[in-house]
């Protein structure tokens, strides 16, 4: 320890509520007022461990009390007084002149050391000063703490080395000031006097009556010992930052007894001061005492905190997590996969879920579910496409969607993202008004800049997703986006509805680069042998709204059918996304797990098997799972048709769409149709059993 005393700062806590009551009474109170002084209280809890140099100063939703404890009664705490300012940006509490600021505020100190109120109300030399910015959007807090303290103050020494108070008392003594400590009131807790009777027995009593003692005032008792002490909040072994301001109102009030004799002070540590240490401090003769201590109050404040990096600064509380909805909800949102993960599945992937980018083509009754599952799953990036408008007859099937979304005629697309970020703030959610370019719906002249926009916007959204889901009306709007999902390797979740049945099916990989043909031998096929929507045609897609009645033009379905659907679709994805080989997994036949062979383990992954085709019926509430063997003929994704949409953009787009039979003479389709055994062929594929299944003319087919 240094000869001369140096003193220990002290440390600021906020705790959330703090901030949460701060944050409710500028709302409702002080509004833009950022003048107006709040006066606050802290507290220090003599239960907390002292485990650091400094016990930190605590400041909670009580501290804007008028008065946080009944003033005759004893506390667990002792209480500091504050005052605050608030500024409205974050440019004014930079500008902020710290010394300006502290000299301002801080001179109350100074006052009450002069004036004698200090000697009665030992509190008010306790003052700490909070100077704030509080950013109530992002729930970001700064703010900087001082507790002033006049700067030029003496130079002292140690006159003898630091006591414990074991040493300093017999037992008895030490007893009856752990006594008197407790039952003082948490206001007179931060100084008082410990005085030793001509029996020896301690008193603790006031400052007041320990400062008359010493300079030997006729209506003061006469002691033996006089003892100045503090509640120390530093645990180190040098005193605590409080000191100096008991030691400013002693030079003020009893400077002879300062300068000319050993000052006793006890640093009251612990909850009962069982942990006290006793200074004895002498002041350095000086020639002049006067002007020493004239000195010392017409000098500089000083006294602000260091931040949590060491230097002097204000500190940041960010409390987003704590009192931001968004974040208090996602948070709450999650809690199921959590406990998913934690007693079911530990070694389940979550953040290769919730970072999914998903685009939903089609804001439907499928899109609404769809995206509803996701939500439960955790992802948070979600983009819809759609080009029609909510209607009324909208509302009860599709649950996106609000009586007054059909009011106003909302588009699908940005109604559904609107709705999302309804449910959940703080996702990423979009919605594309767009018309997706079809077969057999013929693009005239005045059409082709408007298709060259969707078909550049519809490329880039694809482009940009990790997963495309296919929730269209029409077989034919799937065409498209099933050539740019083979393109560009996506995958692609499929889904659709009859009247009781529904089917949901992942397309496979495709290599584009490397011509080949599926091997039929294999009965689990991996991703690259599956078939998309597509590859059970024999004829390209065409306009399947030409000539229909209402109810041929729109799907009907049994209302339940969508969520079914939906929920196996977003269960696909997932069992996919856990597997060890992803979409590359082998294709699921068995109905249940006795029905896999032990030579088929490998399917199942982390959630269990990856179907490629889920087919469903509500008529005898059965499911199958069928597999759909990639197709070299293909009109959506095999190679001649994937090729030429790379080679030829826009203008094959139009001839798909206006040219008819081109893509069956596209992808070989219609020359595999002009084979003089096909009925002979198709027949065998109809009568014959897996098992006599002649798979080498199979192969022979193109």
């Amino acid at each position: 320890m240094s000869k001369f005393v140096k003193f220990t700062k002290l440390r600021t806590s906020t705790d959330h509520t703090f901030w949460a009551k701060f944050a409710e009474l500028k709302i409702d109170k002080l509004k833009l007022d950022e003048k107006a002084v709040i006066n606050i209280w802290g507290s220090y809890s003599r239960q907390s461990p002292n485990e650091a140099n400094v016990n930190p100063l605590v400041l909670d939703f009580t501290s804007f009390n008028k008065d946080p404890v009944d003033a005759t009664l004893p506390t667990s705490s002792i209480y500091y007084c504050g005052k605050m300012i608030n500024k409205n940006t974050l440019e004014a509490f930079k500008q902020t002149n710290p010394e300006v600021f502290i000299e301002s505020l801080g001179k109350d100190v100074i006052e009450s050391i002069k004036d004698g109120s200090s000697l009665k109300e030992p509190w008010r030399l306790s003052l700490f000063l909070l100077l704030a910015y509080s950013d109530l959007k992002k729930y970001k807090f700064y703010y900087w703490v001082a507790h002033p303290t006049p700067l030029k103050l003496p130079e002292m020494y140690y006159e003898e080395s630091p006591k414990s108070i074991d040493e300093e008392f017999t037992s008895i003594q030490s007893e009856d000031l752990s006594k008197g400590f407790l039952q003082l009131h948490g206001r007179s807790m931060n100084y008082f006097t410990v005085l030793i009777s001509c029996e020896n027995n301690i008193i603790v009593s006031d400052v007041e009556t320990g400062v008359n003692s010493v300079e030997g005032k006729k209506e003061s008792q006469e002691y033996n010992e006089v003892y100045f002490a503090f509640y120390d909040p530093c645990t180190s072994s040098e005193p605590g930052w409080p000191l100096r301001n008991l030691l400013s109102l002693l030079l003020w009030h009893c400077p002879m007894h300062c300068f000319t004799k050993v000052i006793k002070v006890i640093s009251i540590r612990g909850n009962k001061a069982q942990r006290s240490i006793v200074y004895k401090l002498r002041v350095k003769q000086y020639e002049n005492t006067n002007e020493i201590r004239d000195s010392l109050f017409n000098s500089h404040l000083v006294g602000w905190e260091s931040n949590t990096n060491g230097k002097l600064g204000p500190n940041i509380a960010d409390l987003s997590d704590t009192m931001d909805p968004t974040r208090l909800s996602d948070r709450a949102i999650n809690l199921n996969l959590k406990l998913m993960k934690w007693r079911l599945v530990p070694n389940l992937d979550l953040e290769k879920i919730s970072s999914l980018k998903c685009l939903l083509l089609g804001a439907g009754t499928l899109g609404c579910a769809v995206a509803r599952v996701l939500l439960g799953w955790g992802v948070s990036n979600i983009t819809f496409v759609d080009n029609s408008n909510v209607s009324h007859s909208n509302t009860v099937r599709q649950s996106l969607y609000s009586h007054q979304d059909a009011v106003e005629h909302k588009f699908k697309a940005l109604a559904a993202r609107d709705a999302l970020l309804n449910i959940r703030p703080n996702m990423t959610a979009e919605g594309v008004v767009l018309h997706i370019p079809m077969p057999g719906h013929v693009l005239g002249k005045g059409m082709m800049e408007s298709t060259q926009e969707s078909l550049a916007k519809l490329e880039e959204l694809v482009e940009s997703s990790d997963v495309v889901f296919f929730l269209l009306d029409s077989r034919e709007a799937r065409w498209l986006p099933t050539v740019l999902c083979a393109a560009m390797n996506k995958i692609a979740i499929n889904a659709a509805l009859g009247f009781d049945s529904f089917t949901v099916q992942r397309h496979g990989t495709r290599n584009t680069t490397i011509p080949s043909s599926p091997d039929l031998d294999v009965k689990n096929p991996d991703g690259p042998d599956l078939g998309c929507y597509f590859c059970n045609d024999v004829t390209q897609p065409g306009n399947s709204q030409t000539d229909r009645t209402l109810d041929q033009q729109c799907t009907v379905s049994r209302p339940g059918l969508s969520q079914i659907a939906a929920g196996l679709a977003v269960e696909l994805l997932v069992s996919v996304l856990q597997h060890p080989k992803g979409i590359e997994a082998g294709a699921l036949m068995g109905n249940n797990r006795e029905t896999i062979n032990s030579s088929d383990a490998e399917l199942a992954g982390l959630l269990g098997g990856v179907p490629h085709t889920i087919r469903g019926s509500l008529w005898n509430y059965e499911m199958q799972l069928t597999i759909t063997h990639r197709f070299t003929c293909c009109t959506a994704c095999s190679l001649p048709v994937v090729t030429e949409y790379k080679n030829r953009g826009l203008s094959f787009v139009v001839d798909a769409c206006n040219v008819p039979n081109y893509l069956e003479k596209l992808s070989g389709l219609e020359h595999l149709l002009k084979r003089p055994d096909l009925d002979e062929l198709c027949y065998t594929l109809d009568n014959l059993s897996d098992d006599d299944c002649d798979v080498d003319q199979l192969k022979d087919a193109p």
